[in-house]
């Protein structure tokens, strides 16, 4: 699934707080040693948590130091910066960007084959044995932070959640009135329930969907199987078969003791718990047959970069403990270091969403599955 809609790793932001460069592609001017330039391609809240978590901690352990924080401005600009640190690797000149986040290392064509970015499993990094290894997607991203979609309870009503979808199923039918997940099209987790669903019903083989795969004739066989089992529990859903209408009212249903059990994804969940907007009771679990869709974000760094020995350094930091734990209580995030390298009380509240996968689902498929679900399951509402 495309993680674009969701504001956790959506990939434009003008940032306005003092301290940052404007301008993606700012000043020319040869960077000062010892100050990294990092640029982002996340939203605003991201850059604020390294500014106010990473920086000075970062900045107190290495004196002399600077971290120089640069909001991005969106896929295209982040491109050009990629472009740009190409052709610094084909000129051996200084690029002018020592570390880049939330975007992947296949671009420009040819950069991984030149030798672009810094293959992190060659660095030695100290931390590098705790990821997660379900988040490591290549060798030259380093992932930090993610979010995946989790079933949301209420421990006080719900004190075993489901382990695999098929005990959702089962635990839905079972409490009708108590579950409720948002319109696809409206709600990214209601989006990846009927995406796990689909998954359910044609064997939990993510190869069967792919970028490039779709057509009617192909999908329609196992789109029947899945209304067949959307239907079925329709009725046994919040109000005898009603869907939220975004993320945020699924979690506010729980939060008013409406529902005992939602899906939500991790970072808004998080938050939520962390406010204190849901009981104290309430807490997350994930499938362990199939987890839920999920995706993490990572930092590149450029092999030509002027500071690059500070910004393998930097990347180490990321994923120590420390700053994983600040990932998960101050962004509202998941760390993509092992739960069990986390501290001992984070890692019991959350020890029910340890997932072993991180599935996908390909955005072409998605159009055609949300108007589907809209004739065929919930044919009394209108798409927005």
């Amino acid at each position: 699934m495309n993680l674009k809609r969701r504001d956790f790793l959506r990939g434009s932001a003008a940032v306005g707080f003092g301290g940052l460069t404007a301008g993606l592609l700012g000043s020319t001017a040869q960077a000062a040693p010892g100050t990294l330039d990092i640029f982002f391609n996340s939203d605003t809240n991201v850059v604020e948590f390294w500014a106010a978590a990473i920086k000075p901690a970062f900045e107190a352990a290495n004196p002399g130091v600077t971290l120089n924080l640069v909001s991005g401005g969106g896929g295209a600009a982040m491109g050009a910066l990629s472009e740009r640190a190409f052709a610094a690797l084909q000129t051996k000149t200084d690029p002018q960007v020592d570390m880049m986040e939330a975007i992947g290392p296949y671009s420009p064509v040819g950069a991984i084959e030149a030798g672009l970015w810094v293959d992190f499993s060659t660095t030695g990094l100290a931390n590098i044995g705790k990821l997660n290894p379900a988040v490591i997607n290549n060798k030259w991203s380093l992932p930090y932070r993610g979010s995946q979609v989790v079933m949301m309870y209420n421990g006080a009503k719900v004190p075993t959640p489901p382990k695999t979808f098929e005990e959702l199923v089962a635990w839905i039918k079972a409490n009708p009135g108590q579950f409720a997940y948002a319109r696809p099209d409206l709600g990214d987790s209601g989006a990846c329930f009927i995406e796990r669903a689909l998954q359910e019903v044609t064997g939990r083989n993510e190869a069967l969907f792919t970028n490039e795969n779709y057509s009617d004739d192909y999908a329609a066989p196992m789109f029947e199987k899945l209304w067949v089992l959307l239907k079925d529990i329709a009725p046994s859903l919040y109000k005898g078969g009603e869907y939220t209408g975004g993320n945020t009212p699924s979690i506010q249903l729980l939060a008013s003791g409406a529902i005992s059990m939602t899906i939500a994804w991790s970072d808004m969940a998080l938050t939520a718990m962390n406010e204190g907007v849901v009981p104290d009771t309430t807490a997350l679990a994930q499938l362990q047959d199939m987890a839920f869709i999920g995706g993490y974000s990572a930092v590149l760094v450029p092999t030509v970069a002027a500071n690059k020995d500070l910004a393998i350094k930097l990347s180490d930091f990321l994923i120590s403990t420390d700053i994983q734990g600040k990932v998960v209580t101050d962004l509202g995030g998941f760390p993509a270091i092992n739960w069990s390298e986390m501290p001992a009380e984070l890692a019991a509240k959350f020890a029910n969403v340890a997932a072993t996968s991180i599935p996908s689902f390909p955005g072409p498929w998605e159009a055609h599955l949300f108007d589907g679900w809209y004739r065929n399951v919930a044919s009394n509402l209108t798409q927005g």
